[in-house]
C-alpha cells in the first residue's frame, strides 16, 4: 500500500470535516442547552412573580383597606335594604301616615321612624363588619385557588417545553450526518487509492523497455 499526495489529502479531508461534524454537534448542543435553562428560568421567574403578588395582599394594611371597602359596601346594601318602606300590592307603603292624625300620632309616628331608621343603620353596620371579614376571607381563598392553579399551569408548561428541548438537545448531539457521508466517502476514497498497485517504471534497455528510440522486446 502506497500513499500518494491524493490519497493522503483525501484521508486528512476526511478527518477535518469529521471532526467539524462532531464539534458543530456539540456547539449547537450547548447552545440549546443554555437556551433550555433560560426558559426554564424565565418560567420559574413568572411562578414567583405570582406568588408574590398574591403575598403582597396579605400585607395587613392591604387586608385592611380590603375589609373596609368590603364592609362599607355591605352597609350600604344592608342600610337602603333597611330603610325601604314595603309596598302592598294596591301600591300603599305598609305604615304609611294616616290621613287626618292628631298631632300627638304624628309625633309619636316621627320619633318611632326615627328609631327604627337609626336601629336599622346600627344593625347594618354590625352585620357589615360581620360580612365584611367573612367576605374577605372567601375572598382570600377563591384567590389562593386561583393562584395554585396559574402556578401550576406555569409548571405544567415549563414542564413540557423542557420534555420537547431535551429532545431537540440529544438530537444536536449527532454530527452532521451529510458530514458524515462526506467524510466516509473521503476516507474510504483515500483508502482505496493508496491500495492500488503501483505501475512499474519503464527502464531504457530492460526488457520491455524502450531504447535508442524503438521499443525493445526481450534480448536483442
Amino acid at each position: 500500500m502506497a500513499f500518494d499526495p491524493i490519497s493522503i489529502g483525501a484521508m486528512l479531508l476526511s478527518a477535518a470535516i469529521s471532526h467539524k461534524s462532531q464539534a458543530d454537534a456539540v456547539a449547537k448542543q450547548k447552545r440549546m442547552a443554555v437556551e433550555s435553562r433560560q426558559r426554564a428560568m424565565a418560567a420559574q421567574n413568572q411562578a414567583t412573580d405570582v406568588a408574590m403578588k398574591r403575598v403582597q395582599e396579605f400585607d395587613p394594611n392591604t387586608r385592611k383597606q380590603a375589609q373596609d371597602d368590603i364592609t362599607q359596601d355591605l352597609t350600604q346594601q344592608l342600610e337602603q335594604a333597611g330603610t325601604a318602606k314595603p309596598i302592598t300590592a294596591q301600591g300603599v307603603e305598609v305604615g304609611g301616615t294616616i290621613p287626618g292624625g292628631t298631632g300627638d300620632y304624628l309625633t309619636a309616628k316621627a320619633k318611632e321612624t326615627a328609631k327604627a331608621a337609626e336601629s336599622s343603620r346600627q344593625l347594618a353596620q354590625l352585620f357589615g363588619r360581620i360580612g365584611g371579614a367573612q367576605q374577605l376571607r372567601r375572598n382570600e381563598s377563591v384567590s389562593f385557588g386561583d393562584t395554585a392553579g396559574e402556578i401550576g399551569r406555569i409548571q405544567t408548561g415549563a414542564n413540557n417545553i423542557s420534555n420537547i428541548d431535551q429532545i431537540g438537545i440529544d438530537a444536536a448531539g449527532q454530527p452532521s450526518l451529510g458530514g458524515m457521508l462526506v467524510s466516509s466517502a473521503l476516507g474510504a476514497y483515500g483508502m482505496g487509492r493508496a491500495g492500488l498497485p503501483t505501475a512499474k517504471k519503464m527502464v531504457a534497455g530492460a526488457p520491455g523497455g524502450f531504447a535508442n528510440g524503438s521499443w525493445l522486446v526481450g534480448p536483442q
